[in-house]
């Protein structure tokens, strides 16, 4: 994790950020080193887009200088060693872009604005790293890429767009890349929304911003099936609340809890972007059921969690929601409200936590290959009914960049599950997962760690 500033008393533009790790299992924060330019110059990952390479390191592209203004800083975290390393710097600064893990390991980069002539254009070029190295490939037409671009990879190999903008996109990043337009969503724009694929080629787009000039959230979910002939938007049941600014969340089982935002189309401006009027921002999680499409009404959060908020799947099925705040709505030097920057956060236990006891997975291989099966043992292989694998991940502004999930095919072997992996890395991208057994009862397994594919 990382924030805009290390103390509350600096600047907002602050041009250092000090990134730290936390350990779900004892509460032990430990900062990693600064990272750095190649000249040794210190920079700021805040607004960054950020997602996980196949050997476990985390790829952060661009950052901030200023509002808008990004950096065209890529930079790498080996959590092995503990180190930042920086890597060949982008065509031009990127603040607020999406990093996206393809299929051979690689990262497309999309969007993100820079400072050009005293304005704050997106950047239209999206670029591919690979091995230290970034490939230009071709802009959208007709269109201007939105900030923090909802990015999928799909079973084609192809890259597909589903928001903020109304229409969709896929985009093939093979020879040089090339964009097709498709179904556009019927509720048009919404930014500040999750978009999740819940499963191989299936995507759900949740919330957002919906009224003039972005002002009032909806409670609005749509989903698309891209194996569909053709694909096409449709509805599925709206959320209890209109949000924006929430984060959206796979569980170990599959279903999706979304957690935090705000229901106001007022605020800053009256703008609806950030409203943290008293009662405006939503505690209450919900759950979607990809089986029914039903929202479900869960806990309550005691904290807000909007802008800048956070949530993630830990290894033994519960949620981290943590952070919110650090806003400038004004072109004041620091507006920012104390009140509204949240240095904490708080664990959510789904409710399949506490349906029975949990399947304990006593040995499972530390990699696997696509396509392969491979032994899972468990004393509690008669009871386990599904069995999924989730990507590491790796979340900011409304989106989770990484997750990303399975559901394995498995049978009964001895001591144990046979289980066979996805069968390429276009439905299953390189990297570390974390593998659940599921009981009859809808019960995760205690954690275990598997990868790289």
């Amino acid at each position: 994790m990382w924030g805009r500033r290390d103390q509350p008393t600096q600047s907002l533009d602050v041009h250092a950020c000090t990134p730290f790790l936390w350990n779900p299992a004892t509460g032990q924060v430990t900062n990693t080193p600064q990272p750095k330019l190649a000249d040794s110059t210190t920079i700021n990952l805040f607004c960054s887009g950020h997602t996980f390479l196949p050997d476990g390191r985390l790829m952060v592209v661009g950052g901030h200088l200023f509002d808008s203004q990004g950096l065209n800083q890529a930079c790498i975290y080996d959590p092995v060693a503990n180190t930042w390393t920086p890597t060949a710097v982008m065509n031009n600064g990127r603040w607020y872009p999406t990093a996206t893990t393809l299929a051979d390991g690689s990262v497309l980069v999309t969007s993100g604005s820079f400072l050009q002539n005293g304005q704050t254009p997106n950047n239209p070029i999206p670029q591919v790293w690979n091995n230290g190295a970034w490939t230009e490939l071709a802009t959208l037409p007709n269109a201007v890429l939105p900030l923090f671009p909802r990015m999928h990879l799909t079973s084609s190999g192809k890259v597909f767009m589903p928001g903020s903008l109304a229409a969709s996109w896929t985009l093939d990043v093979t020879g040089g890349g090339n964009w097709t337009t498709s179904d556009g969503r019927a509720q048009g724009a919404r930014d500040y929304a999750p978009s999740v694929m819940y499963d191989v080629d299936k995507i759900i787009y949740i919330g957002g911003g919906n009224g003039p000039n972005g002002q009032a959230p909806t409670a609005v979910a749509e989903i698309i099936d891209l194996q569909a002939t053709p694909p096409a938007w449709k509805a599925t049941a709206p959320m209890q609340f209109a949000r924006r600014q929430h984060n959206a969340t796979i569980l170990a089982d599959g279903t999706v809890l979304v957690t935090g935002g705000t229901r106001g189309g007022g605020g800053p401006g009256g703008q609806g972007f950030n409203d943290l009027t008293p009662g405006q921002p939503v505690h209450t999680a919900e759950l979607w059921d990809p089986v029914d499409g039903q929202w479900t009404e869960l806990a309550a959060e005691q904290v807000d969690r909007c802008y800048h908020g956070t949530a993630v799947l830990l290894p033994d099925g519960s949620v981290l929601s943590a952070g919110s705040g650090e806003y400038r709505p004004t072109n004041a030097p620091d507006p920012n409200d104390p009140l509204d920057s949240h240095h904490d956060g708080q664990v959510f236990s789904p409710p399949y936590l506490f349906k029975g006891p949990r399947p304990l997975i006593t040995q499972a291989p530390v990699m696997v290959d696509h396509g392969t099966t491979f032994q899972v043992d468990t004393a509690q292989a008669a009871d386990v009914a599904k069995i999924t694998m989730i990507r590491l991940s790796s979340v900011t502004h409304s989106f989770n960049m990484n997750q990303h999930i399975n559901v394995l095919a498995f049978k009964p072997s001895a001591g144990g599950l046979a289980v066979t992996a996805p069968a390429t890395p276009n439905v299953c991208p390189p990297g570390h997962y974390l593998l659940f057994l599921i009981s009859k009862l809808g019960v995760p397994s205690v954690w275990y760690v598997i990868g790289p594919l």
